[in-house]
């Protein structure tokens, strides 16, 4: 049974920050509209295919090799200007509100596929570095959530049992592979059509917005 978190983590891009500003960036390269979803989507995969087969590669190469495959023909300037856009995206506007709630509550971290870095550096950008004790990334165990091994880094990076870290996601891969990995979980459903995966392991607690997720987990028992 899920238990009141100590420690909450947040994962990133489309859970705290929204891909939405690449995508004229992407319909000026060539991509037909709506092209982010789609291309983010090829991203993850191929992430998820070298961790699968036991490889890595850190999510700007991925980024760049799947952008060069999708797009063969764009001019290298369009493809640089997305590349370079994943630093500027824009944190959503319940994303600070929901890590100011997470701290009053819990000690707040983050689970990143992209580098420490440009994570910081994207935490930084949209005012969010101030709540957040500290950033995990996939690239110090070489293995992309959802493998177990990024939650598992992360409650030994923060010193607490895996039953008493919580993971807040927007992502159902996400959710799925924290639960199997012991954590507790939330599922932000954005869109507010989704259904979850019936594939997947369901999250403990869901909203709509990422504010009430976070309610959802302080208020586990």
């Amino acid at each position: 049974m899920p238990v009141p978190p100590d420690v909450i983590a947040f994962d990133v891009m489309g859970t705290l920050v929204s891909l939405e500003s690449l995508e004229p960036l992407l319909v000026e390269a060539g991509a037909p509209p709506p092209a982010v979803d789609g291309w983010f989507r090829r991203v993850l995969a191929d992430g998820f295919a070298l961790t699968a087969a036991g490889d890595y590669r850190c999510f700007a190469d991925v980024a760049g090799a799947t952008l060069d495959a999708v797009l063969p023909d764009a001019p290298a300037h369009l493809k640089k200007a997305v590349l370079a856009g994943l630093a500027d995206l824009e944190p959503y506007v319940d994303s600070a509100p929901a890590m100011g709630r997470a701290v009053q509550g819990a000690r707040v971290i983050v689970i990143s596929n992209g580098s420490a870095a440009s994570t910081q550096q994207l935490l930084e950008r949209g005012g969010l570095d101030a709540f957040v004790e500290a950033v995990v990334s996939v690239e110090e165990v070489g293995a992309w959530k959802p493998a177990p091994d990024p939650y598992l880094r992360a409650a030994e990076a923060v010193d607490v049992p895996v039953e008493r870290l919580a993971m807040a996601t927007a992502h159902p891969w996400d959710v799925h592979g924290a639960q199997r990995s012991g954590l507790s979980t939330g599922w932000c459903n954005r869109s507010g059509v989704d259904t979850f995966p019936a594939t997947f392991e369901p999250a403990d607690v869901e909203g709509p917005q990422l504010l009430s997720v976070v309610e959802g987990l302080l208020s586990l028992s």
